[in-house]
């Protein structure tokens, strides 16, 4: 399905989230420690330039509109918020010095079933219920 053009730069940035889940997953997999160090050094490397700038667009251009609203749209906003401060907080962990591939297995899980639930049932909901002037915010903050 074609997305709204407001929500086609959010969806690629997915794609290369996706791509990085998969990658911290496979890492963790191996358990080899040194493996999952520098994986977690790489993503707290671009953590706040990229993953970061991108939970801030979706906060404010998606989720200030969501939690006016009522219903699953306003209830999924508030989930994708808090896994948004889970990330944050385990990126700060992995900041910290801990690199462990537990903590990198956790990291990629929780960002793939995060995007995917994004992609597959946020996204189609903000098409169907947000306003023209609400995509166009989308865009205009992305």
């Amino acid at each position: 399905m074609k997305r709204h053009e407001q929500l086609v730069k959010l969806s690629r940035e997915h794609h290369q989230s996706l791509r990085l889940a998969k990658k911290c997953m496979d890492i963790a997999a191996v358990q080899d420690g040194d493996r999952c160090k520098a994986q977690c050094e790489e993503i707290v490397a671009i953590f706040d330039q990229e993953w970061d700038r991108h939970f801030r667009n979706e906060e404010a251009a998606i989720f200030s509109i969501t939690a006016r609203m009522n219903g699953r749209i306003h209830e999924l906003g508030r989930q994708l918020a808090a896994e948004h401060d889970r990330m944050r907080e385990l990126a700060k962990l992995m900041a910290g010095g801990q690199t462990s591939c537990d903590l990198l297995k956790e990291f990629g899980i929780l960002l793939r079933d995060h995007t995917r639930l994004e992609e597959r049932e946020l996204f189609p909901m903000l098409e169907q219920q947000f306003t023209a002037e609400q995509m166009k915010q989308i865009g205009t903050m992305t």
